[in-house]
């Protein structure tokens, strides 16, 4: 259990990442009417208006592409640790999620998602355990 002053302080690092993310948009050229911009900024604000309260990280549904042959890929972005990507290979399949850097979340806005940057997606990382 953290105390109040740990969970303010998780709160406002969450509501800085989504400054920093929404700002990277800016600088990536996205519109601030784009529906992906729109729902990180209302993420922004639900954020807002739970400091002080006991409530979940957000996480925000950015953009979804579907039908890359065939597979779909979802740019979420999580406010404690950042962007993260769900690809399915082809509809139906499960999912394959994967914490993506900067550079990757902007190529997946922009729209410019390589065939080889999909693939890398859709692939599990492999199992490492007992």
């Amino acid at each position: 259990m953290s105390t109040p002053g740990e969970h303010r302080k998780f709160q406002y690092e969450e509501l800085g990442k989504l400054d920093k993310q929404l700002s990277m948009m800016r600088g990536w050229g996205v519109l601030e009417t784009d529906p992906g911009f729109l729902r990180l900024s209302s993420a922004r604000g639900a954020v807002m208006g739970k400091l002080g309260l006991k409530l979940p990280r957000t996480t925000t549904l950015v953009l979804s592409l579907l039908g890359l042959s065939p597979g779909g890929i979802k740019l979420w972005a999580d406010a404690e640790l950042g962007w993260l990507t769900e690809a399915r290979v082809k509809p139906g399949a499960p999912p394959v999620y994967k914490y993506v850097s900067d550079e990757v979340a902007e190529k997946i806005v922009k729209r410019e998602l390589t065939h080889e940057l999909f693939e890398e997606l859709v692939t599990p990382d492999p199992y490492i355990g007992e």
